[in-house]
């Protein structure tokens, strides 16, 4: 048996709600992220779902039945892809499946044609922001807007595909 997990991309019933609840536990013992941060992701995946027909990908890193990890690109107008929902479970951080969920995501938007993919993040996740930049992504603005919890510095950090 493989300790790698199972990765798969089809969108199930249950999935959206299994991926907000591992932000929230995710995140939980994090300053600044707690229920209204859980709120915000949840708003986040009902957007995608209702107001963007769901137009993009979302990767479920799972061992057996339990969902230990995340990532998804939406899709934006002028071939631009958005890096969202990027979470593993705490305990199986440094095992490598956050970079397998974004290479994942990376190739797909090169397949799909986009030109970039942009990631929109804030302080406070040293290790997601190291990974972006070990695949390449550069700050390409910092500035205080209204959050979950109150103001707070948006990064956005951004890859060329072309």
């Amino acid at each position: 048996m493989s300790d790698q997990p199972d990765i798969r991309c089809d969108l199930r019933p249950g999935d959206l709600g299994r991926l907000i609840a591992l932000h929230g536990a995710a995140y939980e013992q994090l300053d600044g992220f707690g229920i209204r941060f859980e709120a915000f992701v949840a708003r986040t995946i009902a957007e995608y779902a209702l107001d963007n027909n769901a137009n993009g990908r979302i990767w479920f890193a799972e061992r057996g039945h339990r969902l230990i990890g995340c990532a998804a690109i939406v899709l934006r107008e002028n071939k631009r892809g958005q890096l969202r929902w990027v979470v593993v479970e705490p305990s199986e951080r440094g095992t490598g499946i956050g970079k397998k969920l974004v290479n994942a995501a990376l190739d797909f938007c090169r397949d799909v044609g986009c030109d970039y993919v942009y990631l929109e993040t804030t302080i406070g996740l040293p290790e997601s922001q190291t990974l972006y930049e070990k695949l390449g992504f550069t700050v390409t603005s910092e500035t205080i807007e209204k959050l979950w919890d109150g103001p707070a510095p948006m990064i956005v950090m951004k890859l060329d595909l072309s």
